[in-house]
């Protein structure tokens, strides 16, 4: 198995040169130039050092040299490993260096995040600064290296080759480190391309999401190559300006979170609603009571699915022509869904229990958690991925999901480990101890809450506790809500019963929203 991404950017470049390839604000790059741009980061990162198998970090937002360099780590074999922009402190160090990298690539702004960090990553050889501007101490400018660097020689490689670690938010510990090789790309964009949406060599793949995780890669960036077509690249979302973002890169395929549909539908009614050519929109968690007003308004068709980092993304959707509006469908081809209890046995339709997937042949998920040989055997057992959240089957044998089990809490697209949170809050001199919980949020999904105990005799004020979050933490993981209690509710083991926690809500918790705050995105 010889085809890698590498090979299926070069081969639609060898048959399509001039076809245009990415599209970003008023700029575009054709099918060649964007492999000559893509061999030259590998030249850039060739000498460096880097290896075949060597790790690569991209800490950079959405922009062309995240796909030069993504593209270039795969032309000489080298293994992405890609950060979320938000990180830093503990978890930013965690993944680094349980991931080994030895070169990271990174933006300008984000800089001083790693100055602090550098002695502590022993691995880390190389860091490249995105841009064209003044040296910063120890980095080195991207852009001339890039525009210096002689194009590397392809590496042979593998379809079953590792190709990225991608961390998700860990539970009970640190982030996993999700090794997906090749052939689970390539597989997942052609099931996204060609039996989720239908897709055709003249659709546009246009996108917001952040190429660091793994949606915009596999449904956006490789289903666009495996058509032999054009990416509509956005650099971040803006409720306001997104259908017209949309209309002026020609996009008509996009790809939404769930909480962006409330989003948008509150935004004032415009002309740039359907000005656009979007024809579908691939969704996740779609909230049902929105779900046909939003067609109605954007005049679009929502395609729902389900899928995780570990499974490559989406490998259930609702067919095309036979949707179920509250559903996210059936398994694509290559996959089997069934819905287990407690005793690992699959349970019948309108029975709640585990939503578990099953590759119907290798190399279609994860390869397993890097360095994590233990949470990889409970995660697989059996064959079947256990997600770790709660579904349903219906009558029509349709999966309906209904809540998540494991403590990791989602807000607005991202996965925030409970564990990372009390962490964070834990390390404050007057806490005691604390509980992280996702409660209800009016945009769908998720939103923060932390249930917090005083060491005794302390005072704290819950935004002082805050800001103190802002320091640690990601701006989307820094709690909205914030409840001082005498003590938490425990097993005889001593462990925290979070389900009563989330049974009761908000309830009377202190609400940095409603207090006027408003954490900064950094």
């Amino acid at each position: 198995m010889m085809n890698t991404i590498w090979h299926a950017l070069e081969e639609q470049a060898e048959r399509r040169p001039d076809r245009i390839l990415l599209r970003f604000a008023d700029q575009q790059w054709r099918y060649a130039e964007a492999a000559r741009l893509a061999r030259q980061a590998a030249g850039v990162l060739r000498d460096l050092g880097v290896r075949p198998g060597d790790r690569v970090g991209l800490m950079l937002g959405n922009t062309p040299d995240y796909l030069w360099a993504w593209f270039g780590c795969a032309c000489l074999g080298a293994v992405v490993v890609p950060i979320n922009i938000h990180l830093k402190g503990d978890v930013l160090h965690y993944i680094l260096d349980h991931a080994g990298a030895t070169v990271l690539i990174i933006e300008p702004h984000l800089y001083e995040r790693i100055t602090t960090l550098r002695n502590q990553l022993p691995t880390l050889q190389h860091v490249l600064v995105r841009g064209d501007g003044e040296p910063l101490p120890d980095a080195i400018v991207w852009n001339q290296a890039l525009t210096s660097a002689q194009p590397a020689d392809p590496s042979p490689g593998n379809a079953t080759d590792l190709h990225s670690i991608l961390y998700t938010s860990g539970t009970t510990g640190p982030p996993k480190g999700v090794m997906l090789n090749h052939h689970a790309y390539l597989h997942s964009a052609a099931l996204f391309a060609d039996v989720m949406i239908g897709a055709t060599a003249d659709d546009v793949f246009g996108t917001s999401l952040p190429l660091f995780h793994i949606n915009a890669q596999a449904h956006t960036v490789l289903p666009a190559i495996h058509r032999g077509t054009t990416i509509a690249l956005i650099e971040q979302f803006s409720a306001s300006r997104y259908w017209r973002q949309l209309a002026d890169l020609g996009a008509t395929v996009c790809n939404l979170l769930a909480a962006m549909i409330p989003i948008l539908m509150k935004q004032p009614p415009s002309p740039d609603d359907r000005s656009h050519r979007v024809r579908i929109a691939a969704c996740a968690a779609t909230p049902p009571d929105l779900w046909r007003a939003f067609e109605e308004r954007f005049g679009l068709t929502i395609i729902e699915g389900y899928g995780l980092t570990e499974t490559t993304g989406f490998c259930v959707a609702n067919p095309r022509y036979a949707v179920r509006v509250g559903t996210f469908g059936k398994p694509m081809p290559g996959f089997e869904l069934a819905i287990f209890g407690a005793d690992d046995t699959p349970l019948p339709a309108g029975v709640p229990g585990e939503i578990v997937i099953r590759p119907q042949r290798e190399h279609l998920i994860m390869m397993g958690y890097y360095r994590q040989p233990e949470q990889t055997a409970t995660a697989l057992r059996g064959g079947w991925f256990h997600t770790g959240d709660l579904g349903q089957l219906d009558e029509a044998g349709y999966a309906v999901f209904i809540d998540r089990l494991k403590q990791s809490i989602r807000r607005r697209g991202e996965n925030i480990s409970s564990w990372e949170v009390e962490r964070a809050v834990n390390a404050h001199p007057a806490v005691l101890e604390s509980a992280a919980i996702g409660v209800p949020s009016e945009l769908g999904e998720e939103e923060v809450k932390v249930v917090v105990v005083l060491r005794p005799g302390a005072t704290l004020d819950p935004l002082d506790l805050v800001r103190w979050c802002e320091e640690r933490l990601a701006y989307y993981a820094v709690p909205r809500y914030i409840e001082f209690r005498e003590s938490l509710p425990k097993t005889a083991t001593e462990r925290v019963e979070k389900y009563k926690l989330k049974a009761e809500g908000i309830g009377q918790a202190w609400d940095r929203e409603a207090a006027g705050y408003r954490v900064k995105r950094s």
